[in-house]
């Protein structure tokens, strides 16, 4: 009998211990941030530029992520799968920048979709909290380019004088080609009494056709006399004004409270802050891809 009671105590030590060392080596893959395209047409291209992280503390696999669309004007209406992209292991507490364009299938009935996103091996499919208004009214057409900025993805925080990765996008919906033009990237903090917007840096956009998009990743330094605080991020898209735009109103995104400024402001020095472009990949999606 002890015997017995010794071996069951031994087993139920053993469950404990790997139990534990399950969840200890648990693989929590989420979206750190995500880009899509607004707007679409049956037969065009939509860009999802996303940041994935894992939040646990083993390295992941060669894991897939799928994404959906869902049409908010049916009801019960089944997910249409767009793409998938296949991850190369993001290692523990890293993360991954996904950018990868699709085309809608040519049959996609006119509608505002949620797009939704499904991990392999969580068999969840989760709201990304994006939407695309899909109508064959907004094909490229007309003898102009129409710049949009699409968004910009950001740390949630830094520091006064600290580097930062910014991933930006931009969209030509018009029905000419853009050559090159400029965008600038700013911090905006409304509620503090310093000047502003602050110039994180910009990026050199060569061209981008009817109907295309192009991303970026960029390197910044945030201004060391930068005011802790929480500040939004703005895309100044062809501040020049170098392409003659259909509509200059769309060009430009901001959004509020993206990046939370923390720690003291370090003194001005002499030396004006750096900006670095560490990487850059810019991916040109051209209208008459194929389906």
């Amino acid at each position: 009998m002890e015997t017995g009671a010794g071996f069951r105590t031994i087993l139920i030590v053993l469950g404990i211990l790997l139990s534990a060392g399950l969840a200890a080596g648990a693989v929590d893959v989420s979206s750190d941030g995500i880009i899509v395209t607004d707007t679409g047409y049956p037969g065009g291209s939509v860009t999802i530029l996303e940041v994935l992280k894992n939040n646990g503390d083993t390295d992941s696999g060669a894991e897939k992520v799928t994404y959906y669309l869902v049409n908010e004007s049916e009801k019960n209406a089944s997910p249409v799968q767009i793409g998938s992209a296949d991850l190369i292991p993001i290692s523990s507490g890293g993360d991954l920048t996904a950018a990868q364009t699709y085309l809608l299938p040519l049959n996609m009935a006119d509608g505002v979709y949620t797009f939704v996103r499904e991990v392999m091996g969580t068999d969840e499919r989760t709201s990304s909290g994006k939407k695309i208004h899909v109508s064959d009214a907004v094909r490229p057409s007309g003898p102009d380019a129409d710049l949009v900025g699409m968004g910009a993805i950001a740390p949630s925080r830094a520091a006064p004088g600290e580097m930062i990765r910014v991933i930006g996008a931009v969209g030509n919906r018009g029905g000419a080609d853009a050559g090159r033009f400029g965008i600038d990237f700013y911090l905006t903090n409304r509620s503090a009494l310093v000047s502003e917007p602050l110039l994180l840096g910009s990026w050199d956009v060569e061209s981008i056709p009817a109907g295309g998009q192009a991303t970026t990743t960029r390197s910044f330094t945030v201004p060391s006399t930068t005011i802790p605080g929480e500040y939004g991020i703005l895309m100044d898209v062809d501040p020049a004004g170098m392409i003659g735009d259909a509509d200059q109103a769309n060009n430009d995104w901001y959004r509020e409270g993206v990046l939370s400024i923390t720690g003291p402001t370090i003194a001005i020095s002499p030396i004006p802050d750096m900006v670095m472009n560490t990487t850059t990949v810019i991916e040109v999606v051209p209208i008459n891809a194929t389906v």
